[in-house]
């Protein structure tokens, strides 16, 4: 289905909603095996300047703005000023959740007047990993660090005080206290950098800071910031535990979050599908089935999309996969200089894969469909 099809949908929901024009703002997770750069196209803010095309070609008026929302997130930085560019163009708008709205995707939507979930539809804790030059190495693939998760490091401090338990909440620790926690950060820090643990520390206040500027957009009083932080940040102690509408209803509150009707659900659910068949969302892209025979091929993948009825954008992803025989450590081949080495029947292959453009990219014409 093309750019062309989506806008029909878009219309269609658009009057269900009261004319309230409907903004899609998409991150695809396609799979692939080995995994292919561009067809996932996280949370970013580099999807800030084709948003503020779209929101300034559409005739936005006096309707306000809908936001269909599909993330598995991404960068919790990128939150606050596609927040603030959103709310220059309206200042209540809301959020429409089909299905998957995690991490940053959350914490965005903590900032709209109202979030319509479907009965599918789920958001995820608040609980970023961090990353910089300082943090472990990857033991399984050389060249790559691991991240760290924000609440696993402050778990470990919480599972040392509370297996000797040592009451830190009221008083400082006494010097018998603090000889009993040595030993244990003494290995925190020996595993891990000082300066990657002082970064957890202060993402960790920056997500806290940044959930109360989210929550304090909506302007409802009467309303627990504090424990409604806690309940999205601590309490699941899991990063794959997913909030269900009921869920979110009762840490948000009925005044912010709301259950689409039946109408609308299914015309979400229709728009949702629409993205998963066009972009092959659900089918994981496996590069031997892809090659098949040839030995290069030039592709082009699709990882998000940013569209109205009026303008669209698509995150797309240039590359030419290249397949080659993987030779054993011990055997060596003279070849031409430049020439690829040939595919060797009977021995295992391998893939290049040489990305060479990727962009937001006007979406001019009713195209989109991915290998």
């Amino acid at each position: 289905m093309a750019y062309d099809d989506r806008k029909k949908l878009m219309g269609s929901i658009e009057k269900l909603r009261n004319g309230r024009k409907l903004i899609a703002f998409c991150n695809f997770d396609r799979q692939s095996f080995p995994e292919l750069p561009g067809l996932v196209a996280p949370f970013a803010s580099e999807a800030k300047e084709p948003l503020y095309r779209v929101l300034k070609e559409t005739n936005i008026g006096r309707n306000g703005i809908d936001l269909f929302l599909y993330t598995r997130g991404g960068d919790t930085n990128a939150v606050w000023p596609i927040v603030s560019l959103l709310r220059e163009f309206d200042p209540e708008f809301e959020v429409l959740v089909p299905f998957r709205a995690h991490s940053a995707g959350k914490m965005f939507a903590l900032a709209s007047k109202r979030i319509v979930m479907t009965r599918i539809a789920e958001l995820s804790p608040i609980d970023p990993s961090t990353g910089n030059q300082f943090n472990p190495k990857d033991p399984l693939t050389p060249g790559k660090l691991l991240g760290i998760s924000v609440e696993d490091v402050n778990a470990f401090k919480d599972f040392v005080k509370e297996a000797f338990c040592l009451d830190t909440k009221n008083k400082k620790l006494t010097p018998q206290e603090r000889e009993v926690l040595q030993p244990f950060m003494q290995k925190l820090t020996s595993e891990v950098h000082p300066i990657a643990i002082g970064n957890v520390h202060r993402v960790h206040k920056l997500i806290q800071r940044l959930a109360r500027n989210l929550l304090a957009c909506n302007k409802i009083k009467e309303r627990n910031e504090d424990e409604i932080v806690k309940r999205l940040i601590v309490e699941p102690y899991s990063h794959l535990h997913m909030i269900n509408r009921q869920e979110a209803k009762e840490i948000l509150g009925s005044e912010q979050v709301v259950f689409a009707n039946d109408k609308l659900e299914v015309a979400l659910d229709s728009m949702l599908r629409e993205y998963e068949n066009t972009f092959n969302l659900r089918k994981p892209l496996f590069l031997p089935k892809l090659m098949k025979e040839k030995t290069e091929k030039e592709v082009r993948f699709v990882g998000g999309a940013v569209e109205s009825v009026k303008w669209g954008y698509l995150f797309a992803t240039r590359a030419k996969i290249i397949k080659f025989s993987q030779l054993p450590p011990n055997v060596a081949v003279q070849l031409p200089p430049g020439q690829a080495m040939p595919l060797v029947p009977g021995i295992p292959v391998n893939f290049n894969v040489e990305m060479y453009e990727q962009a937001w990219e006007h979406n001019k014409e009713p195209q989109g469909v991915t290998v």
